[in-house]
């Protein structure tokens, strides 16, 4: 069984929390307003946190999460961060009977391989600094991690190999790559800030346009930093969100 974290109650409506890439805490601004009247799981995805002694595939990622959402029983929601945002589309799609809505944010779901390669190869050239505690550190602090989650953060990064980060930015998924999406029947939502790359908001611009489900949004002033650097806004959109999930 996969590892997880959870925060509420679980006789509460349960929101299935994915991460974004080599970062855990993307939800760490989320537990405990949301956890009130949800219940918040985090599963850590292969290569990642406490499960990084697998290699990331968003295909091993994808059954991974299926399989958890299937042992709880009912129908969950989906609420993912960059990388999480990219695997609810094959969530919804192939596994929709485990869910009942979907909020992305910031997913890249429209990218050339250019752009690809282009990512890879800055990961690459800056693996050591990718492992510096001092940055770790700063990175943290900037971000708002308290001192245990900055503990666990920098632990996490020391883990990770570079072989899941590249495995995790060239994932193969691809919005064209998924036709059935247009008839996917459950809320959704796509969000992403202004300042984000070119692809990110067409994504979310397109995940609007093919599904009469979906709605988006782009935030002024944000980037990809929405669910911790506009946590309070955040927050509150998810609890309009799942006012409307059955």
């Amino acid at each position: 069984m996969i590892y997880y974290e959870k925060y509420g109650n679980d006789s509460n409506p349960i929101i299935l929390c994915l991460h974004g890439m080599n970062f855990v805490h993307s939800f760490s601004k989320q537990s405990d307003q949301l956890s009130k009247n949800y219940c918040l799981m985090i599963p850590h995805l292969p290569g990642f946190g406490r499960n990084s002694q697998e290699t990331f595939s968003a295909e091993l990622a994808v059954s991974q999460i299926a399989e958890f959402a299937e042992s709880l029983g009912r129908k969950v929601t989906l609420m993912g961060f960059a990388l999480g945002a990219q695997l609810c589309l094959p969530l919804i799609c192939d596994h929709g009977e485990y869910f009942n809505g979907a909020i992305m944010v910031s997913p890249w779901l429209i990218k050339s391989m250019q752009e690809v390669e282009k990512l890879m190869k800055q990961q690459s050239d800056n693996e050591k600094l990718s492992k510096n505690k001092l940055k770790i550190g700063l990175d943290s602090i900037a971000i708002g991690l308290d001192k245990g989650e900055r503990q666990e953060h920098e632990e996490y990064c020391k883990n990770v190999s570079m072989n899941s980060i590249l495995a995790a930015i060239d994932n193969g998924l691809q919005l064209d790559d998924y036709p059935s999406y247009d008839q996917v029947d459950m809320p959704l939502l796509a969000l992403c800030g202004i300042k984000e790359p070119l692809d990110i908001r067409k994504s979310v611009r397109d995940l609007a346009r093919r599904n009469p489900h979906c709605e988006y949004d782009m935030w002024d002033g944000a980037a990809n930093n929405i669910p911790f650097k506009f946590a309070s806004r955040f927050n509150k959109t998810v609890e309009e969100f799942m006012a409307k999930v059955k």
